[in-house]
């Protein structure tokens, strides 16, 4: 049985999925473990009211769920749990980017960018092209990779309208 959150006007109403360390500040932060309100997302199931969230955003996470068995649940509570006019910001490594990422230069702008995030990263020897494996799979933690055009299908399956493609930096921000 899932405990259920009720909002009473004390709880913020935005949303932050599978929040790992990073912390917003002034958002419900959750995750699987050690966070503020641990969910099994995977589950796709979310104990909070409808309506609940004018926000949700989440980094990283959707690419780690099973599409139909995991996020598309997952997506349609999201849904319900938003507000009218309320707006989901989702990033995850972007298929069209990695592609052309390897015909431009065999990945190595891939490496380039992952080393100013990740400095250990390596490729372990191999050519900057091994950076493609990587991404596809992440050992075996990723179930899918989203160009803009099948993650505005699955988001349109589960509800959502007015799907737009942002740059990440403007979810940081």
């Amino acid at each position: 049985m899932m405990k259920r959150y009720q909002s009473a006007g004390s709880m913020p109403r935005a949303l932050h999925l599978g929040c790992g360390a990073r912390r917003i500040p002034g958002w419900v932060n959750c995750d699987v473990a050690r966070s503020e309100i641990d969910i099994d997302l995977s589950r796709g199931e979310l104990p909070f009211e409808t309506g609940a969230f004018d926000a949700v955003c989440s980094q990283h996470l959707i690419e780690h769920l099973h599409m139909t068995d995991e996020l598309m649940p997952l997506l349609s509570e999201v849904y319900r749990c938003l507000a009218p006019k309320g707006e989901v910001w989702l990033s995850c490594p972007d298929m069209a980017k990695v592609c052309a990422g390897y015909l431009q230069d065999s990945g190595q702008s891939l490496v380039t960018d992952r080393q100013s995030r990740w400095p250990n990263y390596t490729t372990k020897g191999f050519p900057p092209s091994f950076i493609i494996n990587d991404l596809f799979h992440q050992g075996g933690e990723h179930k899918n990779l989203f160009d803009f055009k099948l993650l505005s299908d699955v988001l349109e399956k589960t509800g959502f309208v007015e799907v737009t493609l942002r740059a990440e930096a403007d979810l940081l921000d």
